[in-house]
């Protein structure tokens, strides 16, 4: 499936800028970046200098795309959560994350905040989740689901065509 790609104008770029920047403080961007927004099917997707950043789900939310994350060899400045090799697979197959499969978390987050899932191995990112407890709360639990899964590797999102 093919997007449909246009520029923002200028007012709507300086808004755009001014929100990527606010949630993603690393992501190398300024006034002068070339700003689109593509529409594939159901989904919203920015793109900054042509490369696609972002993409804004069903409830208003920005998720960094993971491809860009390895790509640009970036963690966007997200709070990194790193799990134990047995998570992975779940996490691979769209499970969301639970306390015991946590090794450390690497920076804060509130409930609701986005956090980048990487392995303990390696480093590697696998998902972007969406925090349901503060990082503080999840750093005293030893059961339950603390990560819901937004955007992994090898889900429809990663596999869009851009």
């Amino acid at each position: 499936m093919g997007c449909i790609r246009h520029a923002l104008s200028k007012k709507e770029r300086k808004k755009v800028i001014e929100e990527l920047k606010r949630k993603f403080p690393d992501l190398e961007i300024n006034a002068k970046s070339q700003i689109e927004i593509g529409v594939c099917g159901e989904k919203t997707i920015y793109f900054v200098n042509s490369e696609p950043i972002t993409i804004r789900n069903e409830k208003g939310k920005l998720i960094p795309l993971l491809r860009y994350i390895y790509k640009a060899n970036t963690t966007l400045g997200l709070p990194l959560v790193v799990v134990d090799m047995g998570a992975v697979k779940h996490i691979l197959n769209g499970a969301d994350v639970m306390a015991p499969g946590i090794v450390r978390i690497i920076g804060s987050f509130s409930k609701g905040d986005l956090a980048l899932v990487v392995d303990e191995k390696y480093g590697k990112p696998l998902a972007i989740c969406e925090a349901l407890y503060s990082s503080e709360e999840i750093s005293k639990m030893s059961k339950g689901k603390v990560l819901k899964n937004l955007h992994h590797v090898g889900d429809k999102i990663w596999k869009l065509k851009f």
